[in-house]
């Protein structure tokens, strides 16, 4: 299971970012760096400090939060009040959302619905919760009798689409309609991180590697269209990529912004689609702190 220090979400042209250090703070920031408001500490639950591994926003501005220390998935306002979130799930079975690491949102009310990955090898790993009740049903994996072998970050697309990394075999795997529809093998034959979809169908996937990771532009079959970062220290490389986010301008690769948290979550660089590096922000003095937290 990967452990992350931060974690993205975009939605509306506001980039929610959380992260470690001292505690699990939500912050809403413009896709230049700036903080628009203080946001919020993620509070413990049953006198468990929180530990998030994943946030998604949806269209009611509702930050969905993975706490794995409280073991379940939980909603907050923008302003940081508790909602009813998802019930701690038990077991390997439809519905049960169990050691859950990764979400993603979508839709509005009655057509909301929130994507869940659960780690480990099992059957019932990814979820969807649809509609007001957010009753959830399993998708099933490409191979019914192998099951799932550890997700990561999961995506929501365009035409019913949903993505979900799976580092181990080196795959991102797409559902439409809730029905398995095909896989893809990450660029260069990488361990997927993370992935996010564009509103034209094209995606961009960070990945690990043994240099650093990189982050790569691909078309909606998964075919490598442009590598946008490759992996390294200084500003413009990466460096283990944790999450993404992305602003979509249409029609334009050099408005549209693609931001990348790596080094332990102490960095976020923000990219265009020509693979332009338009600084970084995020790096302070507390980033050692924040990786000792997560660990």
């Amino acid at each position: 299971m990967f452990r992350y220090a931060t974690s993205l979400s975009a939605r509306h042209g506001v980039l929610w970012v959380a992260r470690w250090g001292p505690s699990w703070r939500v912050v809403p920031h413009d896709f230049d760096g700036r903080e628009l408001s203080p946001g919020f500490v993620v509070p413990p639950e049953n006198g468990t400090r929180a530990a998030i591994a994943s946030i998604a926003v949806d269209e009611d501005r509702r930050v969905w939060v993975v706490d794995t220390e409280a073991q379940r998935v939980r909603a907050f306002t923008a302003f940081g009040r508790e909602l009813a979130g998802l019930p701690r799930g038990h077991g390997d079975r439809v519905g049960s959302i169990a050691e859950a690491v990764a979400v993603d949102a979508s839709g509005v009310e009655a057509s909301a619905q929130l994507v869940i990955a659960s780690s480990g090898a099992r059957r019932h790993a990814l979820h969807l919760a649809r509609g007001e009740s957010l009753a959830a049903v399993s998708l099933r994996p490409r191979d019914v009798a192998e099951g799932f072998a550890g997700l990561g970050r999961v995506a929501f697309g365009v035409r019913g689409l949903v993505y979900a990394c799976e580092p181990s075999s080196g795959l991102v795997l797409a559902w439409r309609e809730g029905e398995f529809h095909f896989a893809f093998r990450a660029p260069e034959g990488r361990a997927p991180i993370a992935v996010r979809a564009l509103d034209d169908g094209r995606m961009v996937v960070a990945s690990a590697g043994d240099d650093g990771g990189a982050v790569h532009l691909v078309d909606a079959a998964g075919r490598l269209l442009r590598t946008l970062a490759r992996g390294g220290e200084g500003e413009g490389l990466v460096t283990d990529p944790e999450d993404l986010a992305v602003e979509f301008v249409a029609g334009s690769e050099r408005r549209t912004r693609v931001v990348v948290a790596d080094a332990a979550g102490a960095r976020l660089q923000v990219f265009n689609l020509e693979g332009d590096c338009y600084g970084a922000f995020g790096a302070d003095a507390d980033a050692s702190e924040r990786s000792a937290g997560s660990s």
